[in-house]
């Protein structure tokens, strides 16, 4: 049982998981930026995408 508390005590004082934690959360918040600005681009996207699928075929 000692074992087990020096081990919590251990992981409770590691800022490992803190540091974890905040990346996962950055990482989190660009994944949504991305989705959102995407999704306000999408209309433009697809339309130069056709374009070049377009020019490509005409070639």
């Amino acid at each position: 049982m000692k074992y087990f508390d020096q081990f919590v005590s251990r992981v409770r004082e590691s800022q490992k998981g803190q540091t974890m934690t905040e990346y996962v959360l950055i990482i989190a918040a660009i994944a949504v930026a991305g989705y959102i600005a995407y999704q306000g681009l999408e209309g433009g996207i697809n339309t130069i995408i056709a374009n070049v699928t377009a020019s490509l075929t005409g070639a």
